[in-house]
């Protein structure tokens, strides 16, 4: 006897029916789907449902964790309190809920759980640094001119100076006024990484988040879980799942608004193979790494995580002005090369151009391949008895002591020993 599931909405051959209603649907169905589900960044459980009639509205909605139609004529999972729709898939993926067990939480224990979540979702905790002098604008506003941050040993002065090359060690990002250095060494902040909370949720991890200035691994670097790039900046961090989030990841939340497209974005944390319309990678189904994408629910625009970080701005080595970011299919150039690396540039991609200078380049070629990497600090490991300078790269190329190959980009060194290593060889055995 062929069939239509009523719950999964596909065709089998051996039905569970309802003598009643004649509802029918697959034995697998009656035994996949939990009859509610804790999803991860909302406050209320989700119902598994099987009828149209209790979603007041006339479209097909979307779901709330892929960004895909929902077809409500089969099964999907429901909140009524805030008009929430699911896949059925969607919301069994262990990505997207948290690991407990609803059907035997009281009634009083789904409360305290709702209310906790809500608890975080406001917590702001400008703990991280204390105030050691303000001044009072013209307007009457208190500005904190000297602050102790929690991540670094000296105090901070605030600064409205340009910088060029020197970026924040929060973010990584270029630095911009306002931020906050250090008068005896290189470091600084902008204003708004101290601002940052010490905990937060996220919506691709299940546990909270905490806020870590210096990542806890021997490696003094982190990948981010998000745009899958190399981070020694602070860090959004799970230590139960050794999940990392660098701070401009976690600053995207489930609706994302990108001046490169009209229209809202929505964090699909569903594995689903996408072209990003930034820069034209596909993101494959089956690949842990990069499934997460922001997508519009207008239209087939999608941003995966590492174009969505891209800084509006930023600088270029000596070039005295600024670069901005640029979304714009074609140019009036008649020419469409990369000034920095003279190659074709692709005009659907998005790139960098200053106006005053007429000078464009691709992304990678402004940002170099680790943007999200301060180099020039130092660095103590067992490995070695002094501190390891990490380099971006040298004109002499010098040759690692471990496996003796040149170490062109990305490598540690010692000034007072004139040793160089591979940041990979730098763990592989004993040196």
């Amino acid at each position: 006897m062929k069939f239509t599931c009523d719950l999964c909405g596909k065709e089998g051959n051996l039905p569970i029916l309802c003598a009643q209603c004649h509802f029918c649907i697959h034995e697998t169905c009656a035994s996949s789907y939990l009859r509610r589900v804790k999803a991860i960044r909302h406050n209320h459980p989700l119902h598994l449902t099987y009828s149209s009639r209790e979603v007041p509205q006339s479209d097909s909605p979307f779901c709330q964790l892929c960004v895909q139609k929902v077809d409500i004529d089969y099964g999907f999972y429901y909140c009524s309190s805030c008009d929430y729709v699911a896949h059925l898939d969607c919301a069994m993926d262990k990505r997207n809920r948290e690991d407990i067990n609803l059907l035997k939480l009281t009634d009083r224990e789904s409360n305290e759980l709702e209310i906790e979540d809500l608890e975080l979702d406001g917590f702001v905790d400008l703990a991280t640094y204390k105030v050691k002098k303000i001044n009072v604008g013209e307007d009457g506003i208190e500005i904190l001119t000297e602050i102790e941050h929690f991540s670094h040993e000296h105090d901070l002065k605030l600064s409205d100076e340009v910088e060029n090359n020197k970026k924040c060690d929060g973010c990584i990002g270029a630095i911009f006024p306002p931020f906050y250095r250090c008068a005896k060494c290189n470091f600084f902040l902008h204003k708004s990484c101290i601002e940052l909370s010490r905990k937060k949720r996220h919506p691709l991890h299940q546990h909270p988040l905490t806020f870590l200035p210096k990542t806890p691994y021997r490696s003094k670097s982190f990948g981010c879980d998000a745009c899958d790039q190399s981070c020694n900046g602070f860090t959004y961090h799970c230590e139960k799942c050794k999940f990392d989030l660098d701070v401009q990841c976690s600053l995207i939340l489930e609706i994302f608004s990108h001046k490169g497209h009209e229209h809202l974005l929505r964090l699909s944390t569903t594995r689903y193979s996408q072209n990003c319309n930034s820069c034209d990678f596909k993101s494959s189904p089956h690949c842990y790494q990069n499934y997460q994408v922001l997508r519009c629910i207008t239209c087939e625009f999608a941003l995966d995580f590492k174009c969505a970080i891209l800084p509006l701005n930023t600088r270029y080595k000596q070039h005295e002005h600024p670069f901005f970011l640029s979304y714009a299919v074609e140019d009036d150039s008649g020419d469409y090369y990369c000034d920095i690396c003279e190659k074709e540039r692709d005009l659907k991609h998005w790139f960098y151009y200053c106006a005053d200078c007429s000078y464009r380049a691709h992304p990678e070629c402004i940002l170099g391949r680790y943007p999200n990497i301060k180099f020039g600090g130092a660095y103590t490991f067992d490995s070695h008895p002094h501190p390891l300078t990490i380099i971006e790269k040298t004109n002499d190329h010098p040759e690692c002591r471990k496996c003796g190959e040149p170490c062109e980009e990305f490598f540690y060194q010692c000034a007072m020993c004139n040793f160089s290593i591979h940041k990979n060889c730098l763990w592989k055995g004993q040196m």
